[in-house]
């Protein structure tokens, strides 16, 4: 299987989710988050493989998604993009995945500025 293109690989029960190792285009995104939220999208990031994956009700579904492509838990995070927004404004670092306290993060939104640093700019860097 080609990695380094997006795709859509649909899960358990029908969602799609993508994995995107290089780029997606924002229009293609924006397709994808019709199955949901519309002008949102939840995805999670692995701050150390710098891969990302959108798409899905719950952040668990694209986490779900990384750990079977080998990620460690410990360098997963989630957020939303808000893809009515500016580009300098569309992330928001929260998601039920982020609560850990062993990791220092006791609260939903990533607390960590070098993470969230991380996150944006591989994020900003997939879409297209």
């Amino acid at each position: 299987m080609l990695r380094n293109q997006p795709k859509t690989l649909p899960i358990s029960n029908g969602m799609n989710i993508i994995v995107v190792e290089k780029e997606i285009p924002l229009a293609d995104l924006k397709k994808v988050a019709q199955e949901f939220y519309k002008t949102m999208i939840k995805g999670v990031v692995d701050i150390e493989k710098e891969v990302v994956v959108f798409g899905g009700e719950y952040h668990i579904d694209a986490n779900q998604k990384l750990i079977e492509l080998d990620s460690k838990q410990k360098n997963i995070w989630g957020f939303n993009v808000y893809l009515d927004r500016p580009r300098d404004t569309w992330i928001e670092y929260i998601s039920l995945i982020n609560i850990r306290p062993s990791a220092g993060n006791t609260d939903m939104e990533v607390s960590d500025p070098k993470i969230r640093e991380k996150m944006k700019r591989i994020i900003d860097s997939k879409i297209i």
